[in-house]
């Protein structure tokens, strides 16, 4: 069982980026609830869950040690075969990073599910860069 609120906010962002991938299928929350959503798209069924993180710009192998509950109930999904699973990270700053949950180890990945070419270089995604929302001074300018 995991502690804490939902995530709301950081679902309904989650939501816009997956939207860009296929078809989403939200399921009804509650604490025992093995992920948030679904996308159907490109002959994948995709189940994604989103967390808030402590520490967003961690290391692949401290993000799996603070998410090591998520991650476990993700793969009693079946294999990656047949199901792609994923985890949706987020910072109370709006700072995204994207894993694919293997079967011994998790894999950093784009937005859209592609893995990093390198890791190192890439910086994480916020949903406003894909997304981006009209500032004041957009408005002011009748852009």
């Amino acid at each position: 069982m995991t502690r804490g609120r939902l995530p709301k906010k950081g679902l309904g962002d989650a939501i816009l980026v997956a939207t860009a991938r296929g078809t989403v299928m939200i399921f009804l929350q509650n604490k025992e609830t093995l992920c948030d959503f679904m996308i159907m798209g490109n002959g994948h069924l995709v189940f994604v869950l989103v967390r808030k993180a402590k520490r967003i710009r961690g290391t692949r192998e401290e993000m799996e040690r603070e998410f090591r509950e998520p991650i476990m109930r993700l793969r009693s999904f079946p294999g990656p075969d047949l199901v792609i699973r994923e985890l949706w990270a987020y910072s109370r700053y709006g700072i995204w990073r994207f894993f694919r949950i293997e079967d011994a180890s998790i894999v950093e990945i784009c937005q859209d599910g592609t893995p990093l070419k390198n890791p190192f270089k890439e910086v994480a995604r916020t949903v406003r860069a894909v997304y981006p929302r009209k500032t004041g001074s957009a408005l002011v300018k009748g852009t």
